[in-house]
């Protein structure tokens, strides 16, 4: 049965045209409100037979393979499985994978960023340039002359190295909770992730910058590694390859600094999700993680400031139409 238009479309049947007003008015709603009740997922019999055929093609590209690929294939089953047992949190564990893959996806490229011979500059060329405009003095070296004693960890450095060393969870929980209260915004926030990741890339390689630890080991202090170690270690006990306490691609990786750049974009979600406080709290994250890389001679103040332009501009190219 056919309606000649949309109004004159009555009939609710299970002939229902796809044009009906009640069809399309359901779906509409569905597509906005993702509680109201969709189709029925498939029943346990079912998904039971799938995750027999995940594992069953896992295991067969794995031996016509040889076994190099055995714990991909098999962590590749087990995600599968998951998914199809419980389909309840497959919005959730898709979305978590998606802004999982974003992270490993840009510290696997940025490995290669330093050996690509596309630089158009010298690793030291940031340090030399910060130095001409403060006078041969770089900032940090100023604050840790001023707030650094070699001999002893003061509670700052502690509290500094912890902000430091935030970045490492904030963003993840910061994604989960704006997942979990306002999609929409955790699809900017994703997509504002990815292009500050692209375009500190195209930074990365286009000009390798070697931090104020490795360009000047003699005048600066990785605060962080002196604290892991101990105190009582001299500047070059310190500057050791960074290999030795967490995993980092590639150390010639400092401008713009990601760490500000995801302090930035973690101080405009929150300020969106809690207007009356977030903005806030979210602002003094984002200014004592520019401050702690510059302090723990992680930064250049230069690498700081690129990473609050590369932040706003992935948030800006990131607006939806409308919000």
């Amino acid at each position: 049965m056919r309606c000649a238009t949309l109004a004159s479309c009555t009939h609710i049947g299970p002939e229902r045209h796809w044009d009906s007003p009640l069809v399309i008015s359901n779906a509409f709603q569905r597509a906005r409100s993702p509680d109201l009740p969709g189709p029925k997922p498939a029943g346990m019999p079912v998904r039971l037979l799938l995750v027999v055929v995940f594992f069953a093609v896992a295991f067969t590209i794995d031996v016509l393979s040889g076994r190099q690929y055995s714990q991909l294939l098999g962590g590749a089953a087990i995600f599968g499985s998951i998914l199809t047992l419980f389909p309840a949190i497959r919005p959730s564990v898709i979305a978590a994978s998606v802004y999982a893959l974003t992270w490993t996806a840009f510290n696997v490229v940025r490995a290669f960023a330093d050996d690509a011979r596309l630089a158009i500059g010298d690793p030291s060329s940031v340090s030399d340039f910060e130095g001409s405009l403060f006078g041969g003095t770089l900032p940090t070296m100023v604050l840790q002359r001023r707030a650094f004693d070699p001999e002893q960890i003061q509670p700052h450095d502690i509290a500094l190295a912890l902000v430091h060393a935030s970045f490492f969870v904030v963003p993840f929980l910061i994604a989960a909770i704006a997942w979990r209260r306002h999609r929409p915004l955790f699809n900017r926030y994703l997509l504002a992730t990815a292009i500050c990741f692209a375009l500190s890339l195209v930074a990365f390689f286009a000009l390798p910058t070697a931090p104020p630890w490795m360009s000047d080991p003699g005048d600066v202090t990785r605060i962080t590694h002196h604290i892991l170690r101990g105190s009582g270690e001299t500047t070059a006990d310190v500057a050791v390859s960074s290999a030795a306490f967490w995993f980092e691609p590639n150390d010639l990786a400092a401008l713009p600094s990601v760490h500000v750049a995801m302090a930035v974009l973690v101080f405009l979600v929150v300020g969106r999700m809690a207007r009356r406080w977030g903005r806030l709290v979210g602002a003094c994250y984002a200014l004592t993680m520019s401050v702690s890389v510059v302090y723990l001679g992680e930064h250049f103040l230069l690498d700081v400031i690129s990473g609050w332009f590369v932040a706003l501009v992935a948030w800006s190219l990131s607006r939806p139409k409308r919000w």
